[in-house]
């Protein structure tokens, strides 16, 4: 191996000195640096999966990073070496995922247009001409949009959740760029491809000769012909339907718009809206499989919103916009839009003006959303808020997974989803909705700076309260990027997340015939979740006071709401006192008296109590140390470790260990104390005979291994030679009834929850090393799911299976590489209390 890592590096760079002679100038390229640790990376990654028979966790991130240092290290630039390394990486990734016809799809897509621009990279580092990738880039977004329209049709054009005539306009943007140069080069007239303003002598003519003008025009040609050309590129047909245009133009009344509007429907498996048109040529149109499938008070809030748009002329409005924005780029020289790296000179490097305009659209898209902030505060004063709100929880339901970037991958293929699973879906969607107008993610707030529609989150929040008005809204992603202001708006939206509570259940139980949500969660098993967490101590911490709890968690208890359905019922160890904490409010820590934990320096402490102070919102963990001094550690900032006495529960418990790439079940036989953490040992057995392996102990120090409590999930591997200990697994789950979650390779219905009936595996089969396809086939298992139905699964289907175990999913340290010990090492920093690395 050793030879190996010295002799492969010195073979290239002996042939790099053959082609390129005065190579010895590389030791002063930094460059060459990154790709020796880039090598050495993968040559640990190589090993691991020589030595395990698996891939690490981290090993694509390495073999991306591999591929960027080398093409970075031959072409020093940095947009060619990122299309490089992904379009090297996707031909793995289209292999592998062979089996997801959607998603194989998308990559496919991906593919093409990664290893077009980096073709195009490559020809232009060969001819130190910068113009072949620049426009490979300009011209990716067409080569995405018709491969897309090749492999799914019209409909992958209108399934993107934010829709805009986005497509129309940068259509005529390379128009415009072909008609300049043609004018140029066959005409007596001159357009200039840069700003006026950097000319030392500037002429008024100056102004209107020049791109930025000639796209100015464009957008305004877009704007008044976009009625009629987004009807026919769209499909969208006129509506007939009396009752329909009856409830349009009621709400048209009340928004107080005079004059025709021009209503129209598209056919596609999406649910969307959308208003467009010049102001003399107001059009609206519903996006739907079939305009029966969205309930009549939904589809006057979703009506009443688009006409907000056109009563207050968005559309004029946004072509405003874009029009100060390329004035704007004018005064400051920045180029007009990535075709003038085809047609034009500019000075900026390529992907400088990449990250350039992002953060530019950062702005605009401030605008873009006080613009949608105002037409749902114009439906709202109209006395359309609730029926917005609904068609909202509605619409967020339906893209559901996809909900962060609007594309669901489901809405690409011909099956549907099953109404089990979108009743799921739709209690995923309230329990999202209701918590982050709580405590929203940090990456759902990231995701929506570079999007033109509020979060719906918070649209719901302004829609329902009165404390958010359309210019916060825009800017609230931003604000709530702080933790303390997501706290102040918490409070704030009290009022609108009541409010919301009594639409969503409306809603759900209307649109899926429940009585009583608690009742439906009963007979759902939920309780399961929770139930190897009964009768264990926890810090509960409120989210929006900071108030602190320390209590025992006795039971669980559900709501007849499908908001905020489930309930803690505690014993305050403070007060000696029963409370009921509902989840949605409070984080909870489990804590341990009486037990030992080591923290950095490996000192054994012993937690004694827990001291709050008399507003409860602070207080210390009370620690004493060997020789039984006190010790003070603030809640709010110490993260708790896996205490020494929940690793000694493992003793005479099964536990999954992590072998060459196989988990298998062990049983935890002895725990050997020491007065180092690190020292500490563990001895396991096998608790299934195998005559094919030797039954042997094994023994363990702690500091060797990698513990992961709780949550335990094996993949599915395509190779055969893994397949015994995947069965293995199964009957242990068979055996046991435990609650497994099924993921399946399948872009809709692709995910079972429930207990293993029955399982269908050729085992001997495999052992003779039978044709693989045939077994593939005839293998399936069959699953009672959460809802009393039996399914039964074609065991080629199966993906991941995840699931809860009182011990843990354990695996040495030396089958793991080095980069995916260092994500391990970071985990165990800031959540110690998720992984045990010593």
């Amino acid at each position: 191996m050793v030879f190996y890592i010295i002799f492969s590096p010195s073979l290239f760079y002996f042939f790099y000195f053959i082609v390129f002679p005065h190579g010895v100038e590389i030791l002063t390229d930094w460059t060459f640096y990154l790709v020796i640790i880039s090598f050495l990376f993968s040559i640990n990654e190589l090993y691991h999966w020589a030595k395990i028979g698996r891939r690490s966790e981290l090993s694509d991130l390495v073999a991306i990073a591999l591929f960027f240092c080398i093409i970075f290290f031959i072409t020093k630039d940095l947009l060619t070496s990122l299309m490089g390394a992904f379009s090297i990486y996707l031909w793995v990734g289209i292999i592998e995922l062979r089996e997801y016809p959607v998603i194989n799809k998308i990559l496919i897509i991906s593919l093409i247009t990664y290893n077009v621009i980096f073709v195009a990279g490559l020809v232009s580092f060969y001819y130190e001409d910068p113009f072949y990738i620049n426009t490979a880039f300009a011209f990716s977004f067409w080569i995405i949009l018709i491969l897309g329209f090749i492999l799914f049709g019209r409909k992958y054009i209108v399934v993107w959740r934010f829709m805009s005539p986005a497509y129309l306009l940068l259509f005529l943007y390379v128009i415009a760029w072909i008609a300049i140069i043609f004018i140029n080069q066959y005409t007596p007239l001159e357009f200039i491809s840069t700003s006026p303003l950097n000319s030392e002598r500037i002429q008024p003519i100056d102004f209107i000769m020049n791109i930025y003008f000639v796209l100015i025009v464009v957008n305004w040609f877009v704007y008044l012909i976009s009625g009629i050309v987004l009807d026919k590129l769209l499909g969208i047909k006129k509506v007939e339907d009396e009752n329909f245009l009856k409830i349009v133009e009621n709400v048209k009344n009340d928004i107080g718009i005079k004059g025709k509007v021009k209503v129209g429907f598209g056919r596609y498996p999406i649910l969307n809206a959308m208003a467009y048109g010049a102001f003399f040529d107001k059009r609206i149109a519903i996006i739907a499989e079939d305009i029966d499938q969205i309930p009549e008070d939904e589809l006057k809030g979703i009506v009443a919103h688009e006409l907000a748009h056109t009563k207050g002329k968005h559309t004029l409005i946004l072509t405003f916009i874009t029009t100060a924005d390329l004035v704007f780029r004018m005064i400051v020289g920045l180029p007009a839009t990535y075709y003038d790296y085809t047609f034009g000179d500019p000075q900026i490097p390529m992907i400088g003006f990449i990250f350039l305009n992002i953060v530019l659209y950062m702005f605009i898209f401030i605008f873009i959303r006080f613009l949608e902030g105002k037409a749902d505060l114009k439906a709202k004063n109209s006395g359309y808020a609730k029926e917005l709100a609904k068609a909202l929880y509605n619409l967020e339901s339906f893209y559901a997974t996809g909900r962060e970037f609007g594309l669901n991958t489901m809405l690409l293929c011909e099956e549907r989803i099953t109404k089990d699973n979108q009743l799921l879906d739709y209690m995923d969607t309230a329990d999202y909705i209701h918590q982050s107008i709580i405590k929203p993610k940090r990456g759902s707030l990231l995701a929506n700076l570079m999007n033109s529609h509020p979060p719906t989150y918070f649209r719901i929040a302004a829609l329902l309260g009165e404390e958010l008005k359309p210019g916060k809204e825009a800017l609230l992603p931003f604000i709530c990027l702080k933790r303390s202001k997501q706290k102040k708006y918490a409070k704030k939206f009290e009022k609108a997340r009541y409010a919301f509570k009594i639409i969503a259940n409306e809603k759900f139980k209307d649109y899926f015939n429940v009585e009583n949500v608690s009742l439906l969660l009963e007979n759902l098993r939920r309780r399961e979740i929770y139930k190897r967490e009964l009768k264990r101590d926890f810090i509960f911490k409120n989210k929006i006071t900071d108030k602190i709890i320390f209590g025992k968690l006795e039971d669980i208890q559900f709501l007849d709401d499908i908001c905020d359905s489930d309930q803690y019922i505690i014993t305050d160890l403070k007060m000696s006192q029963k409370l009921h904490l509902n989840t949605s409010l409070y984080t909870k820590t489990q804590v341990n008296l009486n037990s030992t934990y080591f923290f950095k320096k490996n000192v054994p402490m012993i937690l004694s109590d827990i001291e709050l102070n008399l507003e409860k919102i602070g207080g210390n963990y009370v620690f004493l140390d060997k020789d039984g001094n006190k010790i003070l550690k603030p809640i709010k900032k110490t993260k708790l470790p896996i205490s020494v006495d929940n690793i000694k529960k493992y003793k005479d418990q099964e536990i999954f260990l992590k072998l060459k790439g196989e988990l298998k079940i062990y049983r935890c036989t002895n725990i050997i104390s020491k007065e180092i953490f690190n020292d500490y040992e563990l001895e396991f057995s096998r608790t299934i005979e195998n005559p094919i392996e030797r039954q042997e102990s094994l023994n363990f120090k702690l500091s060797e291994l990698i513990i992961r409590p709780r949550n335990i999930y094996f993949s599915i591997s395509r190779n055969v030679y893994f397949r015994k200990y995947e069965i293995e697994l199964f009957n242990w789950l068979l055996n046991n009834q435990i609650r497994v979650f099924i993921y399946l390779k399948k872009p809709v219905n692709n995910l079972e929850i429930g207990k293993i009936l029955k399982l269908n595996v050729n085992f001997e089969g495999i052992e003779k090393e039978l044709n693989h396809d045939d077994i593939k086939n005839n293998d399936f298992i069959i699953v009672k799911n959460i809802f009393g139905k039996e399914i039964n699964i074609p065991y080629k289907l199966l993906e991941l299976i995840t699931f809860k175990w009182d011990t843990a999913m354990i695996q040495k340290k030396s089958e793991t590489s080095f980069f995916s010990r260092i994500g391990y090492k970071i985990m165990n920093k800031f959540k110690p209390e998720k992984v045990l690395y010593q």
